[in-house]
């Protein structure tokens, strides 16, 4: 049975071996116009036949190459078998969907074909179409070449640089490292990079093949004229073989020039604010269920291609009834090919102060198209918004509809900030000094040099006169070793009435006095052997009596060395002083300068030109309250309160910039303001750079300067405990405590950074401290910036990475 198997799986493999298998296959399933692909035709037969395989006929792929490659395998289970291989290298010459038909090939005068595939080809929009006349020439193995397109355009327009990196393959092949490439450094565009080829991409170039590599840049011109692009460069080294040294290489393009026409005078709209591309724009508000004075957002966003740096914000045109804010604006661009393009979005917040229905006109949004060579306006529809009528009372509200929350009537407590004076500081160096005194204090103790003579000898001389007794084996040994040694103790401890008491009691003494608890569980083993072994019925002999000897000797020589024998150092300067002296730093911390001669007149007048001024914001007479308020804070320039109300006074003047920076000053000195927070939530909203201005945790300055001190005096004080009673817990909550310690001490030492608050309706963020740069942005007020650094008037400011460029130092305000 077993020889009709292994038969039946010899005919089956014979059967197998007869069979002709043929196959092809692309190295890419999609390529672009002017690619090279690999077609590898696969045929495997049994025996020594002769196959043929026949070219097929290929539309829109040129055939640059064929290899046959053919080998043998023979094995005695399977015979032989015949494999050949043919590799055409194919360049795609047209885009769309290509299909490679049936490849045949013929075995033995039987046909056999492979199954058709498809090659989907796109066009080089997205990549390059080589200018006529800028290919390499044929005596070049690496070659730059640098085109612009357009070669004319209009200030504003996008031109596209490119660079490509020609490279011979046997000359890629010897490359010791990556080409460097050096980008023309150019004058006159606002420049931005656009994606390149992410790798060498091999292609025919002029009958050649080359490996290309593709950079690009989008410059959009600030100024009419002819403008000179410096070359492009590529530095590279190759080895020409293992005998050769490598060598350096740099080669450069030909400079290109750009011809930048002006913006036609002819048909400018009144309000063209210099955006140059195609826009289409729309608006809509976030919320449809309004009432009366409740805030309600309302975006344009702008579609389309161009810089959208340009886009300036349309003017919102006057809504009777309705008081409407600037609330920042942001972009998101997005490449169609190479071109820019993308949305911008402009936002504005409306508070609508009585019921009704509200129509917002169209908005204007005029741009130059350089296709058409023509003005456009991109307008929105009228968009209508239905008001409902508020409750009659709201609770939190300010009069008039305003949504912020009221004002205060009172002054509230100045921050204290200790860590700013010196003494603060001096208070926390006392823990080091208590453990530099304990420290010292044991080495004194320790270096006594009667003390350091006496005890040895004392100690030896109570056990030696014992040795005859242990020798003897007597069982009154046992007894008076047990009372020599308590007798010991009790002198060395200082603790006369020790003989006295139990074995609980010296156990306690003994660690008391720093003795390890498990040498003192020893001590109290060795007793109680003692006391047991002196009535034991049987006599333990003269060898126990010796290894207790021994032992008591061993023993009293360790305690002699642990244990803190004056009871000075059990008062020495420790957890008493350092909680006295944490009390004192604790007072000073509390503890405010003495009022000066004349001070509470001034406090006085500032509490009425406050309670004036809370009497005029509710009369709706702000401009008047915030005079009042201004005066109360000279008086008291740290009080909260009055930052707070006149944050509010400003902002009811829409003064909204103003009234975002009194409120983040507030919030900075009290973090745990929640109507200061509510009031700048609802003018800005979640703002991640005001964000960041804000206290990270909601301790003032004065509550991180006290924590510190309680945990950097709990951290030492944990530590000075742990040399007198030797805890590992100890060590461990001490460690703990001063890390924390530390952590605090960060936050209240770290320097903030600065930040600016728009704060003029009239800002311009621009590309360089000079009026006449580019208009990077144009901020709304209120909106935040990080402050990078300054030069003379002018600060250079960034936007968490958005946006990054110069304003006037008179149109904003500084935070520190």
């Amino acid at each position: 049975m077993g020889e009709i198997l292994l038969l039946l799986a010899l005919l089956s493999q014979a059967r197998q071996q007869d069979e002709v298998q043929v196959s092809a296959g692309l190295n890419r399933s999609s390529a672009q116009v002017g690619d090279v692909v690999i077609l590898t035709v696969t045929l495997r037969a049994p025996g020594l036949r002769t196959p043929e395989i026949e070219d097929p006929e290929l539309e829109g792929l040129e055939v640059l190459a064929k290899n046959d490659r053919s080998t043998f395998r023979y094995s005695a289970s399977l015979g032989t078998l015949r494999e050949l291989s043919r590799e055409y290298s194919l360049r795609v010459l047209q885009a769309g969907e290509l299909t490679i038909p049936p490849i045949r090939a013929i075995v033995e005068g039987e046909l056999y074909e492979t199954e058709a595939l498809r090659l989907v080809a796109e066009r080089e929009g997205e990549s390059f179409e080589l200018p006529g006349g800028l290919g390499p020439r044929p005596e070049e193995e690496v070659a730059v070449r640098l085109w612009v397109e357009p070669e004319t355009a209009y200030v504003g327009q996008q031109v596209t640089l490119t660079v490509g990196a020609f490279f011979d393959p046997l000359v890629r092949t010897r490359l010791q490292r990556q080409p460097e490439y050096r980008p023309p450094e150019v004058q006159g565009f606002w420049t931005a990079d656009l994606p390149g080829s992410a790798r060498p991409e091999r292609r025919v170039v002029g009958r050649r093949e080359y490996f290309i590599q593709i950079y690009r840049r989008a410059l959009f011109p600030l100024s009419p004229g002819t403008i000179e692009i410096p070359p492009a460069a590529v530095t590279y080294e190759v080895r020409r073989g293992l005998v050769y040294a490598p060598e350096t290489f740099q080669v450069e393009s030909f400079p290109a020039s750009v011809v930048v026409r002006p913006l036609p005078r002819v048909g400018v709209p009144p309000d063209y604010g210099g955006a140059v591309g195609r826009y289409e724009s729309r608006v809509e508000f976030d919320r449809a269920d309004l009432r009366a004075g409740e805030a309600v957002s309302l975006t344009l966003e702008v579609v389309g291609s161009g810089n959208l740096n340009s886009l300036s914000r349309p003017v919102l045109p006057e809504i009777r009834g309705v008081r409407a804010y600037e609330s920042g604006e942001d972009a998101e661009v997005q490449l169609r090919g190479v071109e820019f393009a993308g949305r911008k979005r402009f936002y504005w917040v409306l508070v609508p102060e009585r019921p009704g229905q509200y129509v917002v006109p169209q908005l204007r949004v005029p741009y130059f198209d350089p296709v058409e060579a023509s003005y456009y306006v991109a307008e929105t529809e009228p968009i209508s918004l239905l008001v409902e009528a508020a409750p009659l009372s709201v609770p939190g509200t300010a009069s008039g509809g305003a949504a912020i929350r009221f004002v205060r009537a009172t002054v509230a407590r100045e921050p204290l900030e200790p860590h700013r004076r010196p003494v603060f500081w001096l208070l926390q160096a006392i823990p080091l000094v208590l453990l530099g005194l304990v420290v010292g204090f044991d080495r004194v103790r320790r270096r006594l040099p009667a003390m350091a003579r006496n005890r040895p000898q004392r100690r030896r001389r109570v056990l030696r006169d014992l040795r005859p007794a242990a020798a003897s084996g007597d069982a009154a040994f046992f007894g008076q070793l047990r009372t020599r040694v308590l007798q010991w103790l009790s002198w060395r401890l200082h603790l006369p009435e020790l003989p006295t008491q139990g074995v609980v009691k010296v156990q306690h003494a003994l660690e008391d006095s720093g003795v390890p608890p498990p040498l003192a569980l020893e001590v109290i083993e060795l007793l109680d052997g003692c006391g047991r072994l002196r009535y034991a019925p049987d006599p333990a002999g003269s060898a126990a009596a010796l290894a207790y000897l021994a032992k008591a000797e061993k023993l009293l020589a360790q305690v002699d060395r642990e244990a803190v024998s004056e009871k000075r150092l059990r008062k020495a300067p420790g957890s008493g002083a350092l909680a006295l002296a944490l009390i004192v730093s604790v007072a000073a911390l509390s503890g405010g300068a003495r009022p000066l001669p004349g001070q509470d007149d001034v406090e006085d007048m500032a509490v009425r030109w406050l309670q004036e001024g809370v009497a005029a914001y509710g009369v709706a007479e702000y401009a008047q309250a915030a005079q009042l308020f201004e005066r109360a804070l000279a008086a008291r320039p740290r009080d909260p309160n009055l930052l707070y109300n006149l944050g509010n006074a400003y902002y009811e003047l829409d003064r909204r910039g103003d009234a975002v920076a009194y409120w983040v000053r507030a919030i900075r000195i009290r973090p745990r303001d929640g109507d200061a927070r509510f009031n700048l939530r609802l003018v800005v909203g979640e703002d991640p750079v005001l964000g960041a201005a804000l206290p990270p945790l909601p301790l003032s300055q004065g509550e991180l300067a006290a924590l510190f001190t309680v945990l950097w005096f709990g951290g030492w004080t944990a530590m000075i405990t742990r040399r007198r009673w030797r805890r590992g817990y100890l060590a461990f909550g001490g460690g703990f405590l001063l890390v924390l310690a530390a952590l605090t001490a960060t936050l209240l030492l770290y320097p903030r950074a600065e930040y600016a608050i728009v704060t003029s309706s009239s800002a311009l963020v621009r590309a360089g401290p000079v009026p006449q740069s580019e208009m990077v942005a144009s901020p709304a007020p209120g909106t935040g910036y990080r402050v990078q650094s300054e030069r003379g008037n002018w600060l250079r400011v960034s936007r968490s990475g958005d946006t990054e460029g110069w304003i006037e130092r008179r149109q904003v305000t500084i935070i520190d």
